[in-house]
């Protein structure tokens, strides 16, 4: 099994290898289905996700799920880890919810912790931790920006056109990944697979001819 040395490596904390840090490290291996409402593990925000995918269900204040979908190789919750220290108790505008997606092996951080320690490049790390924390805000940020001005159907365009490929192995994970209703995305791919605008490859979504995906979206313009 890989090392929490061996992690703190991989994410560019090396700073951190051989310090107190390490010992409140814990890695973990979780099992698909599991719930782990965000309650539970408010000491340890973020984590290396090792193996297997996990999802985050954010409720708004009115209401509302917002899904993020993670993958092997990320670091979700870098968003809480700092602010929850600073914050009372019952002071968050959402609670989240984790739920294992797939069997997992996650690495536990608990970055809140660096403050209270002391050891050779804390500065670097905190600057690391700030700096990884705006942009994963920045991210979700835009993400929910750009879902409040355009529509679904522009919405998820132009997410292909950044990301070129979605790979998702179900159009079930692609909804939740877009936060977008299933039976709304799966008319839209079924209508752009039809018109030549995107294509599928196994469990590949891409777009196929760009020339008629820009004739396409000049609707949008009117």
């Amino acid at each position: 099994m890989i090392t929490k040395a061996e992690i703190l490596e991989k994410i560019n904390f090396k700073e951190l290898i051989g310090t107190e840090f390490e010992d409140l490290m814990s890695i973990e291996k979780l099992s698909k289905g599991t719930s782990i409402y965000y309650e539970r593990f408010k000491n340890f925000n973020s984590y290396f996700l090792i193996e297997g995918k996990t999802q985050h269900v954010i409720y708004t204040p009115e209401g509302r799920e917002f899904y993020r979908n993670f993958f092997k190789g990320e670091i979700p919750g870098l968003n809480f880890s700092l602010s929850n220290k600073e914050s009372p108790e019952r002071f968050r505008p959402f609670d989240v919810d984790v739920i294992i997606k797939e069997d997992s092996l996650v690495a536990y951080l608990p970055l809140e912790r660096v403050l209270d320690l002391e050891f050779d490049g804390k500065v670097a790390v905190l600057e690391k931790i700030i700096t990884m924390g705006v942009e994963d805000h920045f991210k979700e940020f835009n993400n929910l920006l750009l879902k409040s001005i355009y529509s679904d159907e522009e919405f998820f365009i132009k997410y292909l056109e950044k990301k070129k490929i979605i790979n998702m192995k179900t159009s079930k994970e692609v909804s939740e990944h877009l936060n977008i209703n299933l039976r709304t995305l799966q008319r839209f791919l079924k209508k752009f697979i039809e018109k030549g605008i995107i294509e599928k490859t196994n469990t590949k979504f891409s777009i196929k001819d760009q020339a008629k995906l820009e004739e396409y979206k000049e609707k949008f313009k009117k």
